[in-house]
């Protein structure tokens, strides 16, 4: 697992949900747009086997490497 010094800034190109199947509570909801890239590890469940740790100012989450599309924006 390799965390990044710096956030790298990415595009999620789709919403990202999570609802809990007995009580309907959502868990997570990533919405569609710009979230912080902050590190990466290597595993075969992930498409491409490389998963990446995204932060949206709220929730923290892996996901893999199709659904983001890297940027050279800032982290502010």
């Amino acid at each position: 697992m390799q965390f990044y010094q710096k956030p790298r800034i990415a595009f999620l190109i789709n919403d990202l949900t999570a609802v809990d199947e007995h009580d309907q509570e959502r868990i997570y909801f990533f919405e569609k747009g710009y979230v912080k890239v902050l590190g990466e590890f290597e595993n075969e469940k992930y498409s491409g086997g490389k998963a990446y740790i995204i932060f949206n100012d709220e929730d923290v989450l892996s996901v893999a490497t199709n659904v983001l599309r890297f940027t050279d924006k800032e982290v502010h």
